[in-house]
């Protein structure tokens, strides 16, 4: 009965984990994430090759998660991940921005005419530094 019980619960959790992954990759792809950077770095014909890296890069991502895969990489393999869910979360970060029109509104509303590029520029600095700082620190 613990048996079947526990088999029920891997089921459900299996199902569950599939759900929200699911659910996640449908965010990202509503965003528009992927086809904004083949629009942005002049590359659409290789949008698949971009659609093939982030599907792959999830599942094995969340393999390595799931199962504690431990990666000897060193010091190059963590400045490596770093940059990698750095650049990740800032498209993210900027796809929800772009699509909520969030700077556009900011700006307007702090009445700043000129200088947005350094205002962005400084708040991806920013971002870089605290996470230095939370990490080093």
């Amino acid at each position: 009965m613990a048996a079947l019980f526990a088999a029920g619960q891997a089921v459900v959790g299996f199902c569950a984990g599939i759900a929200v992954s699911a659910g996640l990759f449908a965010f990202i792809a509503t965003l528009g994430i992927i086809t904004r950077l083949a629009q942005v770095t002049r590359t659409a014909s290789a949008i698949h090759w971009y659609e093939t890296c982030f599907i792959a890069g999830g599942i094995m991502g969340n393999l390595l998660w799931l199962y504690g895969v431990p990666v000897p990489a060193g010091a190059a393999g963590l400045l490596c991940t770093g940059l990698f869910c750095g650049i990740f979360t800032g498209c993210l970060t900027g796809a929800i921005a772009e699509i909520l029109d969030a700077f556009p509104v900011f700006f307007r509303r702090i009445n700043l005419k000129t200088g947005t590029a350094f205002v962005i520029a400084a708040m991806a600095v920013g971002r870089f530094l605290g996470v230095l700082a939370r990490y080093f620190g």
